[in-house]
């Protein structure tokens, strides 16, 4: 499995680190670094970098369909060139109406980019908990198979352990964490 998440980032950033953890099970057996434009339209490209420098991967786990932003990954194509499975999951609930006016305010391609989210529709859900809620779609998977998948992976938290890993490397990793501020070169 590779599991994708991008930095953190600021206003003032251009780029934000993309990082895809490679792994089986709950071990980490690969870590790979990237960067992808903030609110661009290199997110779907950068997946499939990712994916191509990685072995052994049968599925692909994104947090969100946008990275770095509003940079609109299409878990559609990457499920068509790649030949693979893609699961998006996420313990907060898709905002899907405010996603559009936000896309629609600030992109003058805002048609392009909200495709993905109107093709993505309403998620399934996953309980963890009496009140812990796991969101996810499923492209090239059964939603029955993506759910046992996730429920295995999901061991601490609300996030699945690849998604978790990556996203704590990502943030700490990324030029704007505060954990920088405190390393000394």
């Amino acid at each position: 499995m590779l599991a994708v998440e991008d930095g953190s980032f600021s206003k003032a950033d251009r780029c934000c680190l993309l990082v895809g953890v490679v792994a089986t099970c709950n071990t980490i057996e690969r870590v790979m670094l990237d960067w992808i434009h903030i609110d661009g339209t290199d997110g779907t490209e950068k997946v499939v970098s990712l994916v191509r420098r990685s072995e052994g991967v049968d599925v692909v786990m994104l947090p969100s369909v946008s990275l770095g932003g509003f940079n609109v990954t299409n878990p559609y194509k990457l499920h068509k060139q790649l030949k693979l499975p893609i699961v998006i999951a996420n313990p907060e609930r898709p905002r899907l109406r405010a996603v559009r006016d936000a896309l629609r305010q600030h992109f003058p391609d805002w048609r392009r980019r909200v495709v993905v989210f109107d093709l993505m529709g309403s998620p399934a859900v996953l309980q963890l908990g009496r009140e812990e809620v796991l969101y996810f779609y499923s492209v090239g998977l059964p939603v029955k198979r993506a759910r046992t998948i996730l429920r295995s992976l999901t061991v601490f938290g609300k996030k699945p352990e690849p998604l978790r890993v990556a996203r704590i490397v990502a943030r700490a990793l990324s030029p704007t964490s505060p954990l920088k501020a405190t390393w000394r070169v």
